[in-house]
């Protein structure tokens, strides 16, 4: 098969959930011998790039393709990518990418403000465009929905066929767009790494500290536990006014996001993940987890699929309202006061109780490689080899 991945989101560096997914998913494909393009925005370090070129390819192992005013092309994992220097030059490169490759699918991520890529792929590939729902605040529908838009719920609907990353995702989709979504839950893992020591050391992290994600509950807790090592993670989310306030907690140390979440978790005696929103599932919480690492999420969508059962789910008051400014890349939380005793209850449980720990540990590792081992590679490739074109007019 021939398969283009578009997408509104950068390719390189991998630091979000849905960025790292369709990197996995395409390089994937590509290792079972489909011809694979990905055409997505050209940001994170490809910008330094562009003054330094060497960078991107010492650092990922990328092999240049060519470079022109629009683009730069390169190949990594199998997959020819199309990293597309401005934003308004991203539909006209998924329309000329689509025109020259003539794909037998093209794949396309919810995380599209405007749906503008998704509009481009059903015109330059009607019938053959899958739609590939990843963050739910970034579909067009339901009351989660950052930018609500009838139009592009139509546009969901000509899809071929919807694939969902969680089951709450799935509900999600049917419950407020009335489409069937088939579940696939992405093996981003890699393979089983080895149980992280329990030897009293290590951080209490977070990764993304923003208010999306319960950034409150996060310096709460630093400062309740002010002898102990906080390590906060900033990425998409986290605004300068977070960083000044993680910076003013003598014992938080901020570290620079890397591709490979394991660098972090190495350093980690506890992850912490208060979402405040609808969150779709929980990557890193399977990540720490598969480390034996005990893990305290927010009670809310998919972080409830992604802890599989362990402790801890802890209660938090969901944001329920933005402040979507015009001046502002995506809207502002407005975020509700949270009860915190729950979350410090836990974190004195988890360091007082030896053996509950070790316990919530083992429950953790042994309920995570269950999960990750029971993930097939093939999911995506028979799915669109299953998949008939959808039918276009008439």
């Amino acid at each position: 098969m021939r398969i283009v991945f578009a997408q509104n989101m950068i390719h390189l560096p991998a630091h979000g959930g849905a960025n790292k997914s369709n990197r996995v998913l395409a390089e994937l494909l590509a290792a079972r011998g489909h011809e694979c393009h990905l055409v997505a925005p050209l940001g994170g370090v490809m910008r330094t790039s562009d003054q330094d070129p060497d960078t991107l390819w010492d650092r990922y192992g990328a092999r240049l393709l060519g470079r022109d005013e629009a683009a730069v092309r390169y190949e990594l994992g199998g997959v020819q990518v199309h990293g597309v220097r401005s934003p308004s030059g991203l539909v006209k490169r998924v329309r000329t990418t689509i025109a020259e490759v003539r794909p037998d699918w093209v794949v396309v991520p919810s995380d599209d403000p405007g749906s503008m890529v998704l509009a481009a792929a059903l015109g330059a590939a009607p019938g053959r465009v899958v739609y590939l729902a990843y963050t739910i605040q970034q579909l067009p529908f339901g009351p989660s929905a950052f930018y609500p838009s009838a139009g592009g719920a139509a546009l969901v609907r000509r899809a071929a066929g919807t694939l969902a990353i969680s089951r709450a995702a799935q509900r999600y989709v049917h419950d407020w767009a009335g489409i069937r979504a088939d579940l696939l839950y992405p093996p981003v893992y890699g393979s089983i790494p080895e149980p992280r020591t329990d030897d009293g050391s290590g951080a209490i992290t977070m990764v993304n500290p923003c208010g999306y994600k319960g950034l409150p509950i996060f310096l709460s807790l630093a400062e309740t536990f002010p002898d102990l090592p906080f390590l906060a993670v900033p990425t998409w989310g986290t605004t300068a006014d977070d960083r000044t306030r993680l910076a003013r907690r003598p014992n938080i140390e901020i570290a620079e996001p890397v591709d490979d979440i394991g660098l972090i978790l190495r350093r980690t005696r506890m992850l912490v993940v208060p979402s405040l929103w609808d969150e779709t599932f929980g990557f890193t919480c399977v990540d720490a987890m598969l480390r034996g690492i005990p893990v305290l999420a927010s009670a809310v969508g998919g972080l409830t699929e992604a802890k599989l059962d362990v402790p801890y789910l802890l209660p938090v008051r969901r944001i329920e309202s933005y402040d979507a400014a015009a001046d502002r890349a995506r809207p502002v939380p407005v975020i509700p006061p949270q009860d915190t005793a729950p979350w410090r209850d836990a974190v004195h449980r988890l360091l007082d109780d030896p053996a509950h720990r070790a316990d919530v540990a083992g429950l953790s590792r042994a309920a995570a490689v269950s999960f990750v081992e029971s993930l097939d590679e093939g999911a995506l490739e028979q799915y669109l080899a299953s998949l008939e074109p959808a039918r276009v007019g008439g």
